[in-house]
């Protein structure tokens, strides 16, 4: 009987050390990106990189094979200094059948539907070599704070299952001995818990309810989300009018004739289990529709013992019923916030994304609730500027298409947000985009003092308007309404944890290169770091303007670590 070994031949192999920034697709031409070597950290952060690999043998299909499949399996061995993580996973790949918009720039890496690299994924005991298609492992090397390693080798290695390497690659990894800084900024990917309760099929406020949303809430927080959305109520967002989402609302509510009580013991522990997760700030969902501020938002309540959707579609945003209801209920949340002693960590919500068509709509639900809210910032994503010079708002957060409008106007607090309405010229994570797109958002928000960065889509697992649900490993465009990226960073792992797409860690990498700036500057002033950048870039960077490459990134991150270390 024969051997393993005579199928696998080291020649054949391709095992390719390369950035975080390459996007690795199965494609049969050479790989053209370049080789990664050399990679450098702070004390804190988690440093990528991948192996991307290829086997150029035709398979072997003989039955006298010591062989399970008729493709050769082998394992992967790392070696690496003592006290740094290695935390190896496979890209996997998911179906885009809407990658694009039919108007585009040219800074996509296609435009065309097919399979993506997106989820990060449990590699299991051995991969297999599929001929001739190129796939890749992701690399995370985890330093950890005090690190003793200053210098070391990660060695990978592709072994076969009788123990004999055929393939071996090696990164030199530099640890720059200072604390990579706190993240100063706050940063909201929104939080569907209903979202989950679906697609788990789980009842809300269960007990694998709460499990489920906790494992998601630290998945959040690990790679740098810092705000939680909370719902009050059943978030009213992305439903089709008259239709509605499935019920998640935090707060009790009973109603006596024509008063009101209400139980908080729901919103405590969501909020107890956002703390705990690592969560610093909140954000209280909206009070009001989406678009305009029209209706009020879904709220049950128990009246006469029988629960009974109280408000919603049909009831308009500024009627007397809701007026009272909202006088009952502001003064009881708002003493709540402050017996749990949060109400400085927490922001409202009043509608997202009213246009310069709602502007009196939308003020009328902002007064109706200004008295109540006086001590609160009210944030809301929105891109027409009356809305922040009239004072209607005094925390919009516009896109990065129209923030350069809001910073001409002295943008008092600047936040910034993008969805898929943002995608030309700026940055976006969409799966047809290149990554740097994705990360050269922290070198921009440092350069222009950004004190917020909201996105709608940490795990949004709906068709558009919540019509439908979807599985989002088959269905990644919210059900060709949006380009595939847009809707999710995570995707629903098995015993309910989240599976966390490379988007994801380019991003956290975008916020790191973002607060060792921030590090820089304590050493040598923001007037030298803005002209470094300015210099390296070779150009003024802009929210839509901008190096199109990842070598300015790598490179300037390589030169920060440098200079703070030097600065040590």
């Amino acid at each position: 009987m024969g051997k393993q070994l005579s199928v696998i031949e080291s020649s054949q192999i391709e095992w390719v050390p390369v950035d975080s920034l390459q996007k690795i697709f199965m494609k049969k031409e050479p790989l053209s990106c370049p080789r990664v070597y050399e990679l450098s950290g702070m004390e804190g952060e988690t440093v990528s990189f991948q192996m991307a690999y290829r086997y150029r043998k035709p398979y072997y299909s003989s039955q006298m094979m010591v062989q399970a499949t008729k493709n050769p399996s082998v394992r992967v061995r790392v070696q690496a200094p003592e006290g740094i993580r290695v935390k190896i996973r496979k890209v996997g790949y998911v179906p885009s059948a809407y990658p694009a918009y039919g108007e585009y720039d040219s800074d996509y890496l296609t435009t065309e539907p097919g399979l993506y690299p997106d989820p990060l994924e449990a590699m299991g005991e051995t991969i297999q070599l599929i001929p001739f298609y190129w796939r890749s492992l992701w690399i995370d090397l985890e330093i950890p704070k005090g690190s003793a390693v200053k210098n070391g080798t990660v060695v990978l290695q592709l072994e076969t299952l009788q123990g004999e390497i055929v393939k071996e690659a090696a990164v030199e990894i530099h640890v720059v001995p200072c604390e990579l800084p706190a993240l100063d900024l706050i940063h909201t990917e929104w939080f569907y818990s209903d979202c989950l309760a679906d697609y788990y099929k789980v009842p809300v406020f269960s007990e694998d309810y709460w499990k489920i949303v906790g494992n998601f809430m630290r998945a959040a927080t690990k790679r740098g989300v810092n705000m939680i959305l909370t719902p009050l109520f059943t978030l009213p967002l992305d439903t089709l009018i008259g239709n509605e989402r499935t019920t998640v609302q935090l707060v009790d509510v009973w109603k006596h004739g024509e008063s009101f009580t209400f139980g908080f013991e729901k919103l405590e522990r969501w909020i107890a289990l956002a703390k705990e997760s690592g969560f610093t700030w909140l954000e209280m969902g909206h009070l009001f529709s989406q678009w305009g501020a029209k209706y009020a938002p879904k709220v049950v309540a128990v009246e006469n013992e029988k629960e009974t959707r109280l408000f919603g579609w049909g009831t308009k945003a500024d009627s007397a019923e809701y007026r009272t209801f909202l006088k009952a209920f502001l003064p009881e949340l708002t003493k709540e916030l402050e017996r749990l002693g949060i109400e400085k960590q927490t922001y409202f919500h009043i509608s997202d994304e009213p246009n310069a068509g709602n502007i009196e709509t939308y003020k009328i639900a902002r007064e109706m609730v200004r008295e109540e809210l006086k001590d609160y910032p009210i944030l809301d994503a929105l891109s027409t500027l009356p809305f922040y010079k009239k004072g209607i708002v005094s925390y919009p957060v516009p896109t990065n298409e129209h923030i350069h409008e809001f910073l001409d106007a002295g943008f008092e607090h600047p936040w910034v947000y993008y969805c898929s309405g943002e995608y030309l010229e700026v940055s976006n994570r969409f799966f047809a985009q290149p990554s740097y797109r994705n990360r050269i958002l922290g070198v921009q928000m440092y350069l222009y003092e950004i004190e917020g960065f909201l996105h709608w889509g940490y795990n949004y697992y709906n068709s558009q308007y919540s019509i439908r649900h979807i599985d989002p490993y088959r269905v990644t465009d919210a059900d060709d309404a949006f380009p595939s990226g847009d809707s999710f960073l995570v995707y629903p792992g098995e015993d309910g944890d989240a599976v966390e797409s490379l988007r994801f860690l380019v991003l956290e990498e975008g916020l790191n290169d973002y607060r060792a700036l921030k590090q820089l500057e304590t050493y040598k002033g923001k007037e030298y770091v803005h002209t470094l950048i300015e210099k390296m870039a070779g150009m003024k960077i802009t929210f839509s303007d901008y190096p199109r490459n990842a070598a300015f990134l790598l490179e300037l991150r390589e030169r920060i670590n440098k200079e703070i270390e030097e600065c040590l």
